[in-house]
């Protein structure tokens, strides 16, 4: 799909916000989303409350890791949510492709990022609604220069820094990012269709895993990702088409 270009108008119109030290960005947004303009980017060095999917914690050292959420208010890129997590995790991998020539990049459905088999970036969604969803926050933390990680992970971690042996520039890093992600969700926003680029890195797919599917661990078979980013497993004799909420696994 391309990389963006820096005569592009429209990234004049995105807005920062950093923080030394917040509890969350997410929160942030969630609380301020009122006041602030769509396509607003709020980073911390420091979240004392980082958070994953459901009721798990994002812990990351002080000063280390890139901690970041965008806003979201524009109403035709609201209505592709099903569409935004997964093509913000593809965003990631272009520039860990392009500009520091990683390899052995993959999704972990819905939107978490992996090289080869540890984990090095996740990534959560959150609508904020009344009657209608007002907005989506996009939260996304991506281990750049952390050289240790908790035993008692759900899922061994490694880090940009581990990855390549050397430290990063993390607000080089960010601007790229930052203007990858603005640019794929502008194409979004175009009808532009990321699927065949992003099916290339399910990390998912042809695995048998053990996941919670309607209140029951089962043993299921990833078929992969569909075209409209749920996820087809063979659930015994069974094909089921699912989406993020419905299904969660152990590995």
């Amino acid at each position: 799909c391309g990389r963006y270009s820096l005569n592009n108008f429209w990234l004049i119109n995105m807005k920062f916000i950093d923080f030394e030290a917040i509890d969350s960005t997410n929160t942030y947004l969630k609380h301020n989303h009122n006041n602030l303009e769509d396509f607003t980017f709020v980073s911390a060095k420091y979240q004392s409350k980082g958070r994953g999917r459901g009721s798990r914690v994002w812990k990351s050292e002080n000063g280390t890791n890139l901690l970041f959420s965008l806003l979201i208010k524009e109403e035709s890129l609201i209505n592709k949510f099903k569409d935004i997590s997964i093509i913000s995790a593809y965003s990631l991998i272009q520039v860990l492709e392009e500009k520091y020539h990683i390899s052995d990049l993959s999704i972990k459905w819905p939107n978490d990022i992996y090289y080869k088999d540890n984990k090095i970036c996740g990534i959560l969604l959150e609508a904020v609604t009344t009657d209608k969803i007002d907005c989506l926050i996009v939260g996304i933390g991506l281990n750049v220069n952390q050289k240790t990680f908790d035993n008692d992970l759900k899922h061994p971690a490694s880090s940009v820094s581990l990855i390549l042996n050397r430290d990063i520039e993390i607000a080089e890093l960010k601007q790229s990012i930052y203007e990858q992600l603005a640019f794929n969700l502008q194409k979004l926003k175009q009808d532009e269709d990321f699927y065949d680029n992003i099916v290339k890195y399910d990390y998912l797919k042809n695995k048998e895993v053990y996941a919670d599917i309607d209140n029951e661990v089962k043993k299921i078979k990833v078929v992969g990702i569909n075209r409209d980013y749920s996820l087809r497993i063979e659930d015994g004799n069974e094909f089921r088409d699912l989406f993020t909420g419905e299904i969660s696994f152990h590995l």
